[in-house]
């Protein structure tokens, strides 16, 4: 991924600052995974587990980083 990265434990985007998946990390994300949506779901909930585990509420996660994805 470029500059729009997370950062932990805040979770926040070391490009823009707002919160991660920033929408230029939504859009560098679709382009990396665009055959394999079903890859970026799983990367996605992997790193949701992760922002759990570092304190962040799963009820809030769910749709900042899953939430978002549509099939194609």
């Amino acid at each position: 991924m470029g500059e729009h990265f997370y950062l932990r434990p805040s979770w926040s985007c070391q490009g823009c600052g707002e919160p991660w998946p920033c929408a230029p990390a939504r859009d560098e994300l679709i382009a990396q995974y665009r055959p394999e949506r079903i890859s970026l779901a799983i990367y996605l909930g992997a790193v949701l587990t992760d922002a759990v585990h570092d304190g962040l509420c799963p009820d809030d996660l769910y749709s900042r980083m899953l939430g978002w994805i549509r099939p194609d």
